[in-house]
């Protein structure tokens, strides 16, 4: 997790900024002062198609002063009709043009691709709010619309930076976060969503980008819709696309060819717009192609690379939980992550709190899996026998290798099977005192990038060190209460 300090640079630097706007978007709305665009839901879609132009609308119309009441548009169509036809023209004139802010072709290239991207998944997220009888579309396709907000900001203002990464991601078998991890060495989720909030942004469009809110219908459909819309982008070839098709089919609770359909007809209706961004026509999906695909077991595919272990940034996490001075849980449970994925070198890693209402393990926050929404949204209950069941009754670690996993596997909880993807992990009960927490995970998300005996060493030492310091932190509050934590609900 990044730190405040860091992501308070960000917006230091891109505060006063926004995104420039694409080269045809003029030429889309010349007719904006005529009756051909009267209708106020066709301006923000057409809006919709320019990101940038898009932030500036909602910026605007967040800044428009109401007299009795504040509170931030929620849709497109909502800043639409609060800044009107004069004042989407100011906005027009206001956004700086792509080819003045980025001088270097390729650079606007890159930036177009990003662009189109994000219009395609606020498309997507849009037809499936339809299909979900969303009581307002518009909100959750403006949170589509943005939620690669970091990655949009740096392509337009970082583009050196950005370059890497985005070769990086095009290579079918690379995730986003372990692409940041390779090239950026930030969470670009942090910097859109602290930049969100910095620009008042609705609050769906800042809720998308908390991924352990991905237990939450709603956002979990704009997340769903933006990994779909990666693999459109690649052509349909990546190889997780046949679990994604069936996580999006058990979302909107239809027939994976039925998904494919809506797939394609979102395709068709991007396709016509197009050349705004310079990039190919979006392929049609055909189920037939997929099949056999569908048919794939669990096991995640080999990957690119493996992440390396930055034994400095291991050492500082270590330094950070011993020196006393953490001032709360979070800010823990934070360099915990930190250390465990950045340290470590560990691809996924997960704090998922007990829920003592329900008795069930439910994650709360979590390190290189943004973008896995159907990871981040398992929960695991605790009243059986099973594997984490045992491990919750003291502080205890456990390491399911090679060399156990055969007589173990059946011990995993079936959510946890279906969710990870490999027969490889590290998971530690954490308690502070005798109280029991939660669980900390982490495994290296490929059978190709194994776990040792020194990655073992490091996890247990780090989750023992924050035991440490929990306890210290409770012991200091001496008899003041603990503060209720609310119980954790997953909406349905």
């Amino acid at each position: 997790m990044m730190g405040k300090n860091v992501l308070d640079e960000w917006v230091s630097a891109f505060g006063a900024r926004g995104l420039p706007l694409l080269p045809g978007t003029r030429e889309l709305l010349a007719n904006l002062d005529s009756d051909e665009c009267s209708s106020m839901r066709l301006v923000a879609r057409l809006i919709q198609r320019d990101p940038g132009l898009a932030l500036n609308v909602v910026r605007m119309a967040n800044a428009v002063p109401h007299r009795h009441f504040r509170t931030e548009v929620v849709s497109l169509d909502e800043a639409v009709m609060m800044i009107g036809i004069q004042g989407i023209l100011r906005c027009l004139e206001q956004v700086v043009p792509l080819d003045q802010l980025l001088e270097d072709p390729e650079a606007r290239t890159r930036y177009a691709q990003v662009a189109a991207r994000s219009a395609y998944s606020a498309l997507l997220t849009e037809v499936w709010g339809d299909i979900r009888h969303d009581m307002v579309p518009g909100e959750v396709s403006l949170a589509g619309l943005f939620y690669n907000l970091g990655e949009l900001l740096l392509a337009a203002h970082e583009e050196r930076r950005i370059h890497r990464y985005l070769t990086l991601m095009s290579d079918g078998s690379v995730l986003p976060h372990e692409a940041e991890y390779v090239a950026l060495d930030l969470n670009l989720r942090a910097v859109g969503h602290r930049l969100a909030e910095h620009w008042q942004l609705p609050d769906m469009v800042r809720h998308c980008m908390c991924p352990s809110n991905a237990r939450h219908l709603r956002t979990l459909g704009v997340m769903l819709a933006a990994k779909l819309t990666r693999e459109a982008m690649r052509g349909w070839c990546t190889a997780g696309l046949a679990r994604d098709l069936r996580l999006a089919a058990d979302y909107l609770e239809l027939e994976p060819a039925a998904v494919v359909a809506q797939l394609n007809r979102v395709s068709e209706e991007f396709n016509l717009q197009v050349d705004l961004y310079g990039v190919a026509p979006v392929a049609e999906l055909k189920i037939e192609d997929i099949d056999a695909r569908v048919q794939e077991g669990g096991i995640s595919p080999a990957p690119a690379f493996c992440l390396a272990p930055r034994f400095n940034q291991l050492v500082q996490a270590e330094a950070r939980l011993q020196a006393a001075d953490l001032i709360d849980e979070n800010e823990v449970l934070s360099v915990l992550l930190t250390g465990l994925h950045h340290g470590l070198g560990l691809n996924r890693v997960l704090f998922a709190r007990l829920d003592e209402e329900s008795g069930r393990l439910v994650p709360v926050c979590m390190e290189g899996t943004d973008y896995e929404p159907d990871f981040n949204r398992m929960t695991i209950d605790v009243g059986g026998r099973h594997l984490l069941a045992v491990l919750m009754k003291r502080p205890t670690s456990f390491w399911l290798n090679p060399g156990n996993v055969d007589g173990m596997w059946s011990q995993v909880p079936e959510p946890l099977r279906e969710a990870i993807g490999v027969r490889e992990f590290f998971v530690h009960s954490l308690f502070v005192g005798e109280r029991p927490m939660g669980m900390v995970y982490a495994d290296r998300r490929s059978q190709a990038c194994a776990l040792d005996k020194q990655a073992q060493t490091g996890f247990n030492r780090l989750v023992g060190l924050a035991q440490a310091e929990l306890l210290r932190l409770e012991q200091a509050a001496g008899a003041r209460p603990r503060p209720r934590i609310e119980p954790i609900r997953t909406l349905r």
